[in-house]
């Protein structure tokens, strides 16, 4: 019976080949406005792990900003309700971490608090008994990853940013795993969201336009976060865009741009580290798929029945589960999963007929693509009924009339044009009248298309110019556009545009 014997040990050798090669059960993770407190969670674990998720992103409240200094007075308190908690079917949970900051790169005394905050987080995912840490990169407030919002920008180029950015990753990731040694680090996004760069086969260029722009530095931290990360650290990048998925290819393109493209910006010695231990998840956004943001007009969730809106829901949950790695997270900013409140009809059950279908092996069942585009067609009609088309007549310029470009407009010039203006909210804004008032006077000659502005702000300490430079995004604070049609169409277009930077009355510079 020797032949049996050795059919015994293959069949059980072949087994355990496929209990290595068992990919991860699929999580579903819940982090919006209604982000709970670990004293909350404490109270009202056993109601909250009656809805179908697998876990949470709860927050310390004053020590979730990640590159502050904190006051540690309150820390304890909230660390002793987290280890309070007794998890039962929410396996999966994070304590957040915010990335907004004013901290210096190159300030050691800064670093030194900084390390000190991320080692007391491992403590506290260590006690709460949680997976790890969510770390969103958006800045909401002073942003650390632009060189162009840089302290020290005029001192230190952006290639010693980059180093230095990296480094300091490398100190994130080894104090954040101090205390837990197989922490997984759930980020909102990290490579998913500079798509437009990947493809770009000349290093330099890419060096070249990360430096202008709002999320240059991001890659040099997470090369540092890998060059530090021990063999059984876990980071996900949680591709955010996946808000707005529409279709399954989307899933599946973003996938391949998180596991291959997204490699163009890893270091090459980080590049097999960052295959064997970067996660590919998904976002799902609530209020965009069931019509609760704002404007509701302006997206097509609108303009679908509470049907097409379910459906819609199920569609992404189940394309996001089957695509992802392991986890997704569900974002939801205007309701309250845990206090129920404006939980949109159906969205329970979507998720759950979702999660059943990928559980067993089972399609979807069903396509609604011809729903997003009966949707966007008619808010597309909406729009363009709204919108208002005016013509002027442009003067032509002699030779001996050119303007001043100074910034002001007590040039006779602008002083004899008629304004242009004020100008009309845009379609997709929804709104009947603009706050504050904008006017453009526009002249040309055979060389040259001039525009001066004057743009009225009661609010001037809030004006926000981002960059100044050439290639600078800075249509991420206040800026005047100029969109210069090459013909009768409104497309193709050339595009310009100036940072607002001036005070009320003056003119924000006439362009040449």
């Amino acid at each position: 019976m020797w032949w049996l014997y050795i059919a015994s040990v293959i069949v059980a050798s072949v087994c355990d080949v496929y209990a290595m090669w068992d990919r991860p059960g699929k999580k579903l993770v819940e982090y919006g406005w209604d982000v709970p407190s670990p004293a909350f969670v404490m109270r009202h674990i056993r109601e909250m792990e009656r809805l179908p998720f697998d876990g949470i992103v709860l927050r310390l409240r004053g020590y979730d900003r990640a590159f502050d200094t904190w006051d540690e007075d309150g820390f304890g308190g909230q660390l002793e309700e987290l280890s309070g908690i007794r998890w039962g079917k929410f396996t999966d949970n994070f304590v957040l971490l915010l990335s907004a900051s004013t901290m210096d790169w190159f300030d050691d005394g800064d670093w030194r608090n900084i390390l000190h905050n991320l080692r007391l987080i491992s403590k506290a995912v260590r006690m709460g008994r949680c997976v790890g840490v969510c770390f969103d990169p958006e800045p909401y407030g002073p942003n650390p990853w632009a060189y162009s919002r840089a302290i020290r920008r005029d001192e230190k180029s952006f290639r010693e940013y980059w180093e230095q950015a990296r480094r300091r990753g490398a100190q994130f990731m080894e104090a954040i795993s101090s205390e837990v040694p197989d922490i997984k680090v759930l980020t909102f996004f990290q490579l998913s969201i500079l798509p437009d760069l990947l493809d770009e086969p000349d290093p330099g260029v890419r060096m070249e336009r990360l430096e202008h722009h709002a999320y240059g530095l991001l890659p040099a931290f997470l090369n540092g976060m890998l060059d530090r990360a021990g063999p059984d650290v876990v980071i996900i990048d949680g591709d955010e865009p996946a808000y707005y998925y529409t279709d399954e290819l989307d899933y599946l393109h973003a996938y391949h741009t998180i596991k291959q493209r997204a490699l163009a910006l890893i270091a090459p010695e980080n590049r097999t580290k960052y295959t064997a231990q970067v996660q590919a998840g998904f976002a799902l956004y609530v209020d965009q798929i069931f019509a609760l943001r704002r404007p509701r007009r302006a997206f097509a969730s609108y303009y679908m029945s509470p049907k097409d809106r379910k459906r819609w829901f199920e569609h992404n949950v189940y394309w996001a589960l089957s695509t992802s790695d392991e986890y997704v997270w569900c974002y939801s900013e205007r309701m309250s999963w845990w206090e129920g409140r404006d939980v949109p009809l159906g969205a329970r059950e979507a998720i759950r007929s979702a999660r059943d279908k990928v559980r067993r092996g089972e399609p979807l069942g069903f396509s609604i693509k011809g729903t997003i585009e009966e949707a966007e067609g008619r808010l597309k009609a909406e729009l363009e009924g709204r919108l208002v088309r005016r013509k002027a007549q442009v003067r032509r310029l002699g030779p001996r009339e050119v303007p001043k470009v100074d910034g002001r407009l007590d040039d006779s010039i602008w002083r004899e044009l008629k304004s242009l203006g004020p100008f009309l909210p845009t379609a997709s804004s929804f709104k009947e009248s603009t706050e504050v008032r904008t006017f453009a006077w526009v002249a040309y000659d055979d060389d040259s298309l001039y525009v001066a502005f004057r743009c009225e702000e009661p609010r001037m300490d809030e004006v926000r110019a981002f960059g100044s430079r050439k290639d600078d995004e800075i249509w991420r604070g206040d800026v005047v556009e100029v969109f210069v049609s090459a013909g009768e169409e409104p497309t193709p277009y050339y595009h310009y545009s100036k940072p607002e930077e001036r005070p009320v009355g003056r003119h924000l510079g006439g362009a040449r």
